[in-house]
């Protein structure tokens, strides 16, 4: 081919392309790859490009143009910012689409004068201007693109986009971002016509945050940072004034209604306080007119004579408003006298009345107490008055309890919204931990910057996360960072969408495991949080039991919690224990093992972090964010109708309240809360506040437990009485009775050739194994009574010193065969009826075992 035809089909080619198929054209070096164009030409690839020079710098001029190439003259790139600073100060409105950052690279211009480089330079993203000029970065750090920056930040400041870096530097940990933002809002803002504003929806005096959650997204917003968030309170006001709204907080709005609210208490508690100086002598002194319970509050009036302060006349008033909300409740007329108003019930009904009230939780205890303290005196009063045949059953006041809702369970329906909650969190938190799939290239748009980008991660990085801020990029790395970069992508976005395991993970990632882990094992929040990724052993050393570490601060510190303690069915537990805490543990590790990279030693082996910003361990305020936030989005209510309290405190009476309702038994429950004595559980049964049917369930338990307990006791004193014995022996009992000493056998075993001198007993050890031995289903309380002794024995640590260790780990070993349900030779009933009658039975002096 001779050149002229050559060069007519490269005029051809180019001008037969589309903007978009040109876009596309392939690169190299900052100039356009045309090599397979002259395939078979026949002739050298660079002398043709130096034949075709003209026609081939004008195709890569208009490439610049469509900045597909980048400008590499810098006349050229002068001009163009030149010309962009002119309009700006012809047209002031183009300067709010000026980006801003405080990033600043590598940049040797900072030299450790960061403050004066940005004073001088201004906060405009560079990344902008390389867009914006189609250059590489390290031409805007020429004299002339310096100087043109200077101007630029002048505008940007004049104008108000900006604001001088010495004002603002201390303002927040990301002040160019916070700037940027504030830019945003503002163009919004200024680009709103009076008939939009006025439009504008307001929520508690404020402008709502979904009007402009398109231009910022709302999960951004969360906690406004001072610059944009001033902006946002200054626009808020305006539009108040604008639509005439004269908005008080919530906090003002209840001190407006608490003062009239108490301006008309004082008034009638001043008529109530005039009636204490009416005599109530005879049934003569009450008044014949008509009122509301005129005579009621008549006797509440004199039973408080002896009351002298203002607080203790209030408590009379307080107690004669009740009053009347119990006779309206009974259908007792306003206009009543006396003798429709009080009987020998009264009392009674009050305090049933109160109950109620307590019960709804519009009463404490405390209060309920007083008032009915002022009922109960008034009555008495009434007992007084001439001609009146009037006396009352009298009752005692209410039982104190703690007004907490850490004692309060969630009710059925509030479980329910729980569950489904949950469920739905777990299922979006485990899409994230999928493995990573790679990009089907067949069919993908490669014309896609996001595509091109993924191709890039995948060749280059080898699916391997990397981030703005990581030290020692790989020239693969590089080239991914500069991409999205020059290409203005999400980093975070596009490891989203592509399913990468990153650093990134939100409280909220992991709190919703949190959440379920206190769900499930009842346990509070400081020791969950607390948990390290090696607390869980699926195999104790010495009871081969799967078992979760914890430290518990108001207890005795370090506690082992033995799972797979119950066997209940649970809506919430579909798999055991054992494997639902793994399970945990595994996808909290699988979901933070990114993240472990970059968080300090002291973090690295917690096994609840998150890494928004910064990496920090999990804690109750991040907790409560999470509380917050998920109530809100799957709008949970509680019975009344009211947001739900959620909170993972509740969660542990929950699910002691189901574990009653499943027929656990208390000694389970016990082990469960980790309370070393059946009695700190009684007393924690105590203070929760179950549901009728729970609590008659919970009261049987512990009734039966006091009423076991006490028998026990006549038990073990009598033969304490017939059988004596020194307290330096050590009675060890086997279902074939008892050793004194198994260093110490008679004469007959120590002439056996099995025994050796020093050793314990080896018959004593293998008494359990003997084929001689025939056990019944009476013997089985005594067996695991003394499983549960040995167990116990372990966590106190005392038996570890003593020659009865490897004793007490032979006959756990055996007794586990023999009562667990899957090894055993008795049905599981015959087993569990055992376990129950167990509980009160003695088997060793355990405090002697270390002496």
């Amino acid at each position: 081919m001779t050149l002229n035809e050559l060069r007519l089909g490269l005029n051809r080619w180019w001008e037969g392309l589309s903007v978009a198929q040109k876009k596309a054209v392939p690169i190299s070096r900052n100039k356009i790859d045309l090599r397979n164009f002259f395939i078979g030409a026949g002739v050298d690839y660079f002398k043709l490009r130096q034949l075709l020079k003209e026609e081939i710098s004008e195709i890569e001029k208009e490439l610049k143009a469509l900045r597909v190439l980048f400008n590499d003259d810098d006349e050229v790139i002068a001009t163009l910012m030149s010309n962009f600073v002119s309009e700006c100060k012809v047209n002031p409105s183009l300067l709010w689409d000026v980006e801003l950052s405080n990033k600043v690279g590598n940049s040797k211009l900072v030299a450790g004068d960061f403050d004066g480089f940005f004073e001088k330079f201004g906060l405009i993203s560079k990344a902008y201007l390389v867009h914006k000029l189609s250059c590489k970065a390290n031409r805007l750090d020429s004299p002339i693109l310096l100087d043109l920056r200077k101007q630029l930040n002048q505008l940007l400041l004049e104008n108000g986009v900006s604001l001088p870096f010495s004002q603002i530097k201390d303002s927040s940990h990301s002040v160019g971002y916070d700037l940027n933002n504030r830019r945003i809002f503002l163009k919004w803002k200024n680009s709103l016509t009076n008939a939009e504003k006025l439009a504008l929806p307001m929520w508690g005096g404020c402008i709502d945050k979904l009007a402009f959650s398109h231009l910022i997204p709302l999960e951004r917003m969360n906690v406004m940072l001072p610059l944009l968030n001033h902006e946002y309170q200054c626009f808020s006001r305006e539009i108040s004034e604008l639509k005439g709204i004269h908005y008080k907080t919530v906090k003002e709005r209840e001190d407006i209604r608490a003062e009239k609210a108490s301006d008309r208490e004082e008034s009638q508690i001043s008529m109530f306080i005039e009636l204490r100086n009416k005599s109530l002598v005879s049934v003569d002194d009450f008044s014949s007119e008509n009122g509301f319970y005129e005579d009621v509050q008549h006797a509440f009036a004199v039973g408080s004579l002896k009351a002298t302060s203002k607080s203790g006349i209030s408590n009379y008033y307080i107690g004669y408003k009740h009053y009347c909300g119990l006779l309206e409740s009974k259908g007792v007329s306003p206009d009543s006298s006396f003798k429709d108003c009080f009987d020998a019930w009264s009392l009674r009904d009050f305090k049933e009345y109160l109950g109620n009230k307590i019960g709804n939780d519009e009463l404490s205890t405390a209060h309920a107490n007083t008032t009915l303290s002022a009922a109960r005196m008034t009555l008495s009063k009434l007992k007084l008055v001439r001609n009146l045949d009037f006396n009352y059953y009298p009752v005692d006041g209410f039982e104190t309890v703690r007004e907490s809702m850490a004692y309060k369970s969630y009710s059925l329906n509030e479980r329910k919204q729980i569950c489904k909650m949950l469920e739905m969190e777990m299922e979006l938190a485990r899409k994230k931990l999928l493995p990573y799939q790679m990009l089907d290239r067949d069919s993908a748009n490669i014309n896609d910057p996001k595509i091109q980008a993924r191709i890039i991660f995948e060749d280059y990085c080898n699916s391997v996360p990397t981030y703005h801020d990581s030290q020692d990029h790989t020239e693969g790395q590089r080239k991914f960072i500069r991409f999205i970069t020059t290409r203005r992508l999400s980093l975070p976005k596009l490891y989203d969408d592509w399913g990468v395991i990153t650093r990134r993970v939100m409280a909220r990632d992991v709190g919703v495991y949190v959440l379920k882990m206190a769900q499930v094992l009842g346990m509070n929040l400081n020791p969950i949080l607390d948990l390290d990724m090696d607390d869980y052993q699926e195999h104790h050393p010495l009871t081969n039991k799967p078992c979760l570490t914890y430290w518990k601060e108001r207890s005795t510190g370090e506690k082992m919690l033995h799972l797979d303690l119950f066997h209940a069915n649970l809506q919430w537990l579909t798999m055991s224990q054992k494997n639902f805490v793994k399970t945990i543990f595994d996808e909290v590790t699988l979901l933070t093992s990114e993240a472990r990279k970059y968080v300090p030693a002291e973090l690295s082996q917690r096994l609840f972090i998150n890494f928004g910003t910064v990496p920090k361990a999990m804690n109750k305020r991040s907790m409560s964010s999470v509380y917050s936030e998920l109530v809100e989005e799957y709008q949970l209510k509680s019975d009344d109708g009211e947001p739900m309290v959620l909170t993972t405190t509740r969660f542990r009476p929950t699910l002691v309240s189901e574990l009653i309702e499943a027929g656990v038994s208390l000694i389970e429950i016990q082990n469960l809360l980790g309370h070393s004595s059946i009695y700190t559980t009684i007393n924690y049964l105590e203070r929760l506040e179950f549901d009728r049917v729970t609590r008659d369930k919970a009261r049987k338990a512990i009734k039966a437990i006091y009423s076991n307990a006490a028998q026990s006791g006549k038990q073990y004193a009598s033969s304490h009485q017939s059988r004596r014995f020194d307290e330096t022996q050590i009675i060890m009992k086997t279902p074939l009775g008892g050793c004194k000493n198994i260093f110490d056998p008679p004469d007959f075993i120590r002439k056996s050739s099995l025994y050796v001198k020093g050793k314990p007993c080896s018959q004593y050890n293998k008494c359990l194994s003997c084929e001689n031995v025939m056990l019944t289903e009476k013997n089985l309380p005594d067996l695991f009574a003394m499983q549960r002794d040995y167990l116990a024995t372990l966590e106190k640590g005392n038996v570890a010193n003593t020659p009865y260790y490897v004793v007490v780990l032979e006959n756990l070993s055996l007794l586990d065969d023999i009562l667990n349900a899957e090894t055993s030779e008795f049905e599981e009933s015959v087993l569990t009826k055992a376990k129950e009658d167990s509980l009160f039975i003695e088997t060793t002096i355990l405090d002697s075992w270390s002496s």
